[in-house]
């Protein structure tokens, strides 16, 4: 079964790296690059005062870090490193591009997520790909919108579950020789202590942990990368030159194509950021705004902190000290590369910040699922999804690293392709409100 889910994986990937770039080029053009045109007003956005009308369940700042929580996890830990250890520093390169363009990606489908949103039954404010497809692009396209409900949810439940509770295993296993069956129940047990008290919750809590659990992390690359300060000239050559070229094999170890440095830099970079693949809209459809545009420059913050800032700094980590030469992947090489410069105290580091991100992550895309779930059938099966969601984080304990992240890939194409399609057709109603000079437009 592993074998044919990963040859599906790497059948459907590429074609799907393919139309993210693609779409992600169309944003960058339409939109008149408004990742690097409106970048600092987005920061400016974080701290306006919404007007007391306004509708949403959590404040902006609340919604962005959720999704921030959400796409800030063990990708950018044990994805970023099975990057470059299966595709070579020049993937590293493709992790920025994907960053780049996926803020107008972003941009677009976070804005439409606020726009066609509704309020449930439940009095909860709910959004995402699948009503900007229904209500957006008109009932013939229900299906697609069901489908994608489906499959969100279904990548949820069977795949971010065990890559983040596989990941904070294989941390709490290597420090603390603890059996991954316990770490996953304890992460359940935490994750479930959030997310059944609903978004409120879930907000409060992201707004606390997200920034401390970022700043802890990035300290500690930091820290690695002042002690190794002269090698980092050498890696950034590196990671142009083999963004371009192929690197010829070191030693032993096998050489690097620039196709396995592109296929492998976007897929990690998009699995991390999310961009493109229409989770994170969810998260800022529940904003607290009267301005899909305003809450859509929020939201490219959050592919900027993901990709250009955090894993960045594990992939230069990773560079400067060799440690993707040593024979691991996923969270292991980064502790390796942690320990050359802070000792013992490298690995405990890494535990620390692959349980919190991997526990934020867990969090945030509960509610994704959650939402997706309850499109489909109804604000009924809120409570029996969160309490299935904690029961498959379990499944962490069984999987295989290459082989969850291969299911990971299939999934995030397999939800991605109709959302691009969508936010692609809807584009013409992007591309008006981002050259708005006004935070005041209104939500249709």
């Amino acid at each position: 079964m592993t074998e044919y889910i990963k040859y599906a994986s790497n059948s459907l990937v590429p074609y799907v790296l393919y139309m993210l770039v693609g779409a992600g080029v169309l944003f960058f053009v339409r939109l008149g690059a408004v990742q690097i045109r409106d970048f600092f007003r987005a920061f400016g956005s974080l701290f306006k005062r919404q007007r007391d009308d306004a509708d949403g369940d959590v404040s902006p700042v609340a919604a962005l870090t959720t999704a921030v929580g959400g796409i800030v996890g063990n990708g950018n830990i044990a994805g970023v490193a099975t990057a470059i250890v299966s595709g070579g520093p020049g993937a590293l390169f493709w992790m920025w591009v994907s960053g780049v363009l996926g803020m107008g990606t972003m941009y677009a489908e976070s804005y439409l997520g606020v726009k066609y949103r509704k309020k449930g039954t439940d009095q909860l404010f709910v959004g995402g790909p699948m009503y900007y497809m229904r209500d957006g692009l008109g009932p013939h396209w229900k299906w697609v919108a069901a489908f994608f409900a489906f499959g969100l949810a279904a990548k949820t439940m069977l795949a971010t579950t065990t890559i983040q509770s596989n990941s904070i295993a294989s941390a709490l296993e290597a420090q603390f020789d603890m059996k991954p069956l316990y770490s996953c129940i304890l992460v359940a047990l935490l994750t479930g202590a959030v997310i059944l008290g609903g978004i409120k919750t879930i907000g409060r809590v992201s707004e606390f942990v997200t920034p401390f659990m970022g700043v802890i992390y990035l300290v500690a690359s930091g820290i690695v990368l002042v002690v190794f300060a002269k090698q980092i000239p050498a890696a950034l050559e590196q990671v142009f030159k083999y963004a371009f070229t192929p690197m010829a094999g070191i030693g032993g170890a096998a050489g690097f194509s620039v196709q396995q440095a592109f296929r492998f830099g976007l897929a990690r970079g998009v699995y991390s950021n999310e961009a493109g693949t229409g989770s994170v809209p969810i998260a800022h459809a529940s904003a607290k705004t009267k301005d899909p545009a305003q809450q859509a420059r929020i939201a490219m913050l959050g592919v900027f902190l993901d990709t250009l800032v955090v894993a960045s700094a594990t992939g230069l980590v990773l560079l400067v000290t060799g440690a993707w030469q040593g024979g691991d992947d996923s969270s292991a090489a980064v502790a390796g590369a942690f320990g050359q410069a802070l000792g013992d105290y490298g690995t405990p580091v890494v535990t620390v910040s692959s349980l919190l991100f991997g526990l934020t992550t867990l969090i945030s895309w509960s509610f994704y699922g959650e939402q997706c779930a309850t499109y489909l059938f109804g604000p009924s099966v809120r409570k029996p999804y969160r309490a299935l969601y904690c029961l498959a984080i379990l499944g962490g304990a069984a999987a295989g690293t290459k082989a969850i992240w291969a299911w990971g890939d299939l999934l995030n194409g397999i939800m991605t392709i109709p959302n691009l399609l969508a936010i692609v057709l809807l584009s013409g109603q992007v591309a008006i409100a981002s050259r708005r000079k006004s935070d005041a437009s209104p939500v249709a």
